[in-house]
């Protein structure tokens, strides 16, 4: 069985790759086969042997966020050898053991600031993230997600072909490619559902195992 991990990391985020790496290794699926695959314009060398490396041009927020699924979906045929696939934020850090509890077809992370609330989906009907106030939403994060090879491209097609169409309408989801993921999830369920542990605030006390932790920052400093 071979776990495909797919991570990016352009501009300022290339301070994040080594300790995340470095924390896979130690802590992801480690009787398991792992791929590494790493989007990014970083110039460093990295000296780990189970990592491929991708050039991706570096562009200003909200274009990495929001062209991720569409970076996944164009370069499908690197994952053909794996069984299944998951995305990481780079800004990340696992700091527990991860293996097998987490492998499903489609498989989703519960957002830790909406544990048990509807979230914040987008409300404008002329996006195609919109989720109206009548249906039921359990909110999703962004930071972590995945399932088998076949499901997760699947998924990362049909997203990047919905942003794109929105952006040709000169329109943004509120929260970029996340909204469009959690309209995802109402329509095509996931069959496997992750608590906060998995996207676990680093300076928050949350009543779950920390497994892998979302490392605080200043976004706003990275993003420009």
């Amino acid at each position: 069985m071979k776990i495909g991990l797919l991570l990016i990391a352009t501009g300022k985020y290339d301070i994040f790759i080594e300790p995340l790496i470095e924390s896979i290794e130690k802590h992801f699926f480690k009787n398991h086969n792992v791929c590494i695959f790493l989007f990014t314009d970083s110039d460093k060398e990295y000296d780990y042997t189970n990592t491929k490396i991708i050039y991706k041009e570096h562009k200003p927020f909200p274009y990495p966020t929001l062209e991720r699924y569409k970076t996944f979906s164009k370069s499908s045929e690197l994952f053909d050898d794996c069984d299944y696939l998951f995305y990481c934020d780079i800004d990340m850090l696992f700091v527990d053991d991860v293996d097998t509890e987490i492998l499903s077809e489609r498989v989703a992370t519960i957002h830790p600031g909406f544990l048990g609330k509807r979230g914040t989906p987008e409300t404008r009907k002329e996006s195609l993230a919109y989720v109206s106030p009548k249906e039921k939403l359990v909110y999703y994060a962004g930071g972590f997600n995945g399932g088998t090879r076949n499901e997760f491209l699947k998924m990362s097609k049909h997203l990047s072909e919905n942003i794109q169409k929105d952006l040709d309408k000169n329109i943004i989801a509120i929260w970029h490619d996340e909204s469009h993921m959690n309209r995802y999830f109402l329509d095509n369920p996931p069959t496997k559902v992750l608590t906060p542990s998995y996207c676990y605030p680093e300076s928050w006390k949350l009543p779950f195992k920390k497994k892998l932790l979302a490392l605080d920052k200043n976004h706003n400093e990275i993003r420009n």
